[in-house]
C-alpha cells in the first residue's frame, strides 16, 4: 500500500490546557522584555524547557548551540508546544497559555483556558483546546488566542486528538469506539475503529492518521482519499497496562513505532507504505518506565525514565538496541522530533542532546546564557561547535605531559628491547596445565521478527561468552520451514520462515548450538507470514443486461487467503478469486464499485475502482408481418383496439430502431401465427412506440433477446 501525502504536512503538539477561552492581559503574566538588539534565532532549532530555573531556550538544530532564551519562572510545570512559527506556553496547573514572539523573544498574547485538562492541538494556521472530560471541542486562532466559531460537544471522554496534514482534527471518542474527524471546527461523521471503552491512541503518519486500538490490537489506517484500512498488530500489544499502548502524535513517514507499556516491553513498527509490521522485545529491567516512542529515519528512540536515557533500536538492521544517556540522574526525558531532528530534552536539568537522521549528536548546554535574552545583549556571531567524531562520546582531552614526548619515546625503547626472554625451565610448568572446560555461551537476544508477504523475517543478535557452532530457529507451532536451516556462528544473524498460515500468529525462539549442548533465547513477538494486501489492480467491468462482470487481478503481496470486499452499487464482503458477476441493476444508467482486498493480517485503506455504463445498445431490425394490414404502432406495451402512435403502411418493410424490450401482453399474429408476450421499444420514420415482437424480425430467443437490454425505465 503506497500511502499519498497530504499537502501541509506539520508536526502535531498535544498539550495539557482547559475549557473556556478568557482574555487576560497579555505580557504581564511571564513578565519577559526584550534584549537591546532584536535577536536572530536560527530557522532549524526547537524551544527547551528547563523546570529548575524556570528558563525556556532556544538551540540551534545544526550546532547545539543556545541562541536565544526566556525566563524567570522557577518552579511552574511548563510545557512547550511548538510548530512552524507558533511556539506557546502553556501552565499545566492553571491552564494559562501565553505566545511567544520569537524574533523578539518576548510574550506577545497571553489567555487564560481554565483549569488543568484540556489538550491544545496546533499545526500552522490551525488550533484546537479540547477539553476530553466534557468532551467540548473550541477552535482557536493560534496568533490571538481567541475562539473561532461555536464549541461542538463529542460524548468525552476523549482521547488525545492530533492535527493532520489537511488540517483537520481527529479526536478518539472512547465511550463509542470511534474516532472524529473535525474540519474548520465541524465535526463530520465518525469512523468506527473499536468497540466502546476500548483505549485508542492517534498517530499522524506522513500527514495521514493511523489508530491504534491496544485491546483489539489493531491499527485503522485512513488513506488520502478518505478509505479506511486495518493492520493486525501481535496479540502481545492488548496487553498493554491501563491507558493502552504509546504512540507519538506525529511521524514524518510512514513508520509507526507503538510501545506496549508494563511487563513485556514490546516495541510493534508497522509500516504504513508496505503495511509490514515489525515487532521485538526489549530488556529493561522496569519496562514500565519507559515512554513514549519516538522515530526518526529507520531508528527509534525510547525514553527510559529509569535510567534518563534514551533506548535506540534501529528497526532496518535490527540487533541489540543501545542507550544514550541524556540526564544526569534517573527521570523523564521529553522526546520528540522537530524539522528532522530529533530531540531529548532533561526538563528538570540543564542537559539535551539534538541527533540528525544518521545517529549524530550535539550535546546541549541549556545553561549558556550569554545569548540573547530579557537581561543580555546577543553575542556577535554564533561559532557552531565542530562535529564530534563519535556520536555517543565527546572526546578524552590529552594527558598533560610534565617532560617533552621525545625524551619519553627514547626511555620507553631500551626497557621493552631489554626484557628478559621467559627461561626454558618455565614451559614444562605451563603444559601440565589442563585445558580449561569449554564455557556456555549467553542466550541470543533481540529477536525481532518483520512479516512480509508469504514469510516473516526473523533477526537476532549473536550470543556472546563460549563458543558457538552454529544457529537454528523454532517456531511455536513446528509448521513451516526457516531458511537457511541452520546459520554460521559468523551470521548473517538472520532467518526466513515460509510456509506457515496467515491467520496463525507465530513465536520464534533461536538456538545457539556449542560442544556442550544448547541455549535458547527468550520468544520473540508473535507475528503472521503476511502482511496487509494492497489493492486489487486492473479493475474491469464489463456491461450485460441489468448487471456487469467483474475481473481484477490479484495485489502483489497478497495470498492464498486474501477475499475481496465489492462495496458501491453492489455489496458483497467474502469474494473469492478474481471475478465477480453483479445482477439486478437498473438499466440505461452508470454504476459505480469499490473493491478491497483483505486477509488475516488486515486490509488496505486504497481501494480499486471502476464503473460500468448500462445504457441501451440501440439495434436496427427489418419489421415483419406487414402484408395483410397496416402495422400498428402502440402508445403501450399492450395491444388495445385501434390505439396508436402512428403506422407503417401495408406491404412496406423498413428499418426500425429497437431501444430495449419488456414483457407485456401476449399476442398471436394472424399471417405468420407466431405468438408472443415480448414487446420491443421503437422508433421509426412513422412515429416511436412499441410494436409486438412478432412484427419485428429480432434474434429468436430468450429475454431479452441479446444483444438487447430490458427497459427499465
Amino acid at each position: 500500500m503506497q500511502l499519498r501525502m497530504l499537502q501541509g504536512d506539520r508536526n502535531t503538539a498535544v498539550i495539557a490546557g482547559v475549557a473556556a477561552v478568557v482574555l487576560v492581559a497579555a505580557a504581564a503574566w511571564f513578565g519577559v522584555g526584550v534584549s537591546s538588539a532584536n535577536p536572530k534565532l536560527a530557522d532549524v532549532g526547537a524551544w527547551l524547557w528547563t523546570r529548575a530555573k524556570g528558563k525556556i531556550v532556544h538551540v540551534n538544530g545544526l550546532s547545539g548551540e543556545v541562541d536565544g532564551y526566556l525566563g524567570d519562572k522557577a518552579g511552574r510545570q511548563l510545557r512547550v508546544v511548538q510548530d512552524d512559527g507558533n511556539v506557546l506556553l502553556v501552565d499545566d496547573a492553571t491552564g494559562y497559555v501565553s505566545r511567544v514572539e520569537p524574533s523578539q523573544l518576548t510574550v506577545s498574547q497571553s489567555r487564560d483556558l481554565g483549569a488543568a485538562g484540556l489538550q491544545l492541538a496546533v499545526s500552522g494556521d490551525t488550533a484546537y483546546a479540547v477539553d476530553p472530560a466534557s468532551g467540548r471541542v473550541q477552535r482557536i486562532d493560534p496568533v490571538t488566542l481567541n475562539s473561532v466559531g461555536a464549541p461542538i460537544t463529542l460524548p468525552g471522554p476523549l482521547g488525545a486528538a492530533r492535527i493532520d496534514g489537511g488540517g483537520r482534527l481527529w479526536v478518539p471518542v472512547t465511550a463509542k469506539g470511534q474516532v472524529a474527524p473535525v474540519s474548520n471546527g465541524a465535526a463530520a461523521s465518525p469512523l468506527k475503529v473499536g468497540e466502546p471503552g476500548e483505549e485508542l491512541a492517534v498517530t499522524i503518519a506522513g500527514g495521514l492518521p493511523v489508530v491504534v486500538n491496544s485491546r483489539a490490537a489493531t491499527a485503522t489506517v485512513i488513506g488520502a482519499d478518505g478509505g479506511v484500512g486495518e493492520i493486525t498488530l501481535p496479540k502481545g500489544v492488548a496487553q498493554a497496562a491501563k491507558g493502552g499502548a504509546l504512540t507519538p502524535a506525529t511521524t514524518e513517514g510512514p513508520l509507526v513505532p507503538i510501545l506496549t507499556p508494563g511487563d513485556s516491553g514490546l516495541l510493534v513498527v508497522i509500516d504504513t507504505s508496505s503495511n509490514s509490521v515489525l515487532s521485538t522485545k526489549f530488556e529493561s529491567p522496569d519496562p514500565a518506565k519507559l515512554g513514549v516512542p519516538q522515530v526518526l529515519g529507520s531508528k527509534v528512540y525510547v525514553p527510559d525514565q529509569g535510567k534518563g536515557s534514551l533506548i535506540v533500536w534501529d528497526s532496518a538492521a535490527g540487533g541489540r538496541p543501545t542507550t544514550l544517556q541524556v540526564t544526569q540522574a534517573p527521570g523523564p526525558v521529553d522526546v520528540f522530533v522537530k524539522d528532522g531532528l530529533l530531540w531529548a530534552n532533561d526538563e528538570n536539568g540543564d542537559k539535551a542532546v539534538v541527533i540528525d537522521p544518521e545517529g549524530r549528536k550535539h550535546d546541549v548546554d541549556k545553561d549558556d546564557s550569554d545569548v540573547p535574552g530579557p537581561t543580555s545583549t546577543p553575542k556577535p556571531k554564533q561559532t557552531p561547535r565542530p562535529e564530534p567524531s563519535k556520536t555517543d562520546t565527546r572526546p578524552d582531552p590529552v594527558p598533560t605531559r610534565t617532560e617533552p614526548r621525545p625524551t619519553q619515546t627514547r626511555e620507553a625503547e631500551p626497557t621493552r628491547e631489554a626484557e628478559p626472554t621467559p627461561t626454558p625451565s618455565r614451559e614444562p610448568t605451563r603444559s601440565p596445565t589442563p585445558t580449561p572446560s569449554p564455557s556456555a555461551p549467553s542466550a541470543p537476544g533481540a529477536v525481532s521478527a518483520r512479516s512480509g508477504p508469504g514469510k516473516v523475517t526473523v533477526s537476532f543478535s549473536p550470543s556472546t561468552g563460549g563458543k558457538v557452532a552454529r544457529y537454528t530457529l523454532k517456531t511455536s507451532s513446528g509448521a513451516g520451514r526457516s531458511v537457511p536451516q541452520s546459520v554460521d556462528a559468523n551470521g548473517p544473524f538472520q532467518f526466513e520462515f515460509t510456509g506457515g498460515d496467515c491467520a496463525n500468529e507465530y513465536t520464534f525462539v533461536v538456538v545457539a548450538h556449542w560442544a556442550g549442548g544448547e541455549v535458547e533465547s527468550q520468544p520473540s513477538a508473535g507475528a503472521k507470514p503476511c502482511v496487509a494486501p494492497g489493492s486489487p489492480t486492473g479493475f474491469t467491468a464489463k456491461a450485460k443486461n441489468r448487471g456487469a462482470e467483474l475481473s481484477w487481478s490479484a495485489p502483489a503481496n497478497g495470498d492464498d487467503g486474501v477475499t475481496y470486499e465489492l462495496t458501491g452499487a453492489a455489496t458483497n464482503n467474502g469474494i473469492k478469486g478474481t471475478s465477480f458477476t453483479v445482477d439486478g441493476l437498473k438499466n440505461n444508467q452508470k454504476h459505480a464499485f469499490k473493491l478491497k482486498a483483505k486477509n488475516a493480517a488486515g486490509e488496505s485503506p486504497d481501494v480499486a475502482t471502476t464503473e460500468v455504463d448500462l445504457a441501451y445498445p440501440r439495434q436496427q431490425y427489418k419489421n415483419k408481418n406487414n402484408d395483410q394490414t397496416n402495422t400498428l404502432i402502440r402508445p403501450a406495451p399492450a395491444k388495445n383496439g385501434d390505439d396508436n402512435v402512428g403506422k407503417i403502411p401495408q406491404g412496406q418493410y423498413i428499418t426500425v430502431t429497437v431501444i430495449c424490450q419488456v414483457k407485456g401482453q401476449s399476442v398471436t399474429e394472424s399471417q405468420d401465427g407466431s405468438t408472443s408476450d415480448i414487446w420491443n421499444k421503437v422508433e421509426t420514420q412513422y412515429g416511436n412506440g412499441w410494436l409486438s415482437d412478432t412484427l419485428v424480425a429480432t434474434p429468436d430467443g430468450g429475454f431479452p433477446e441479446g444483444p438487447l437490454f430490458e427497459c427499465t425505465d
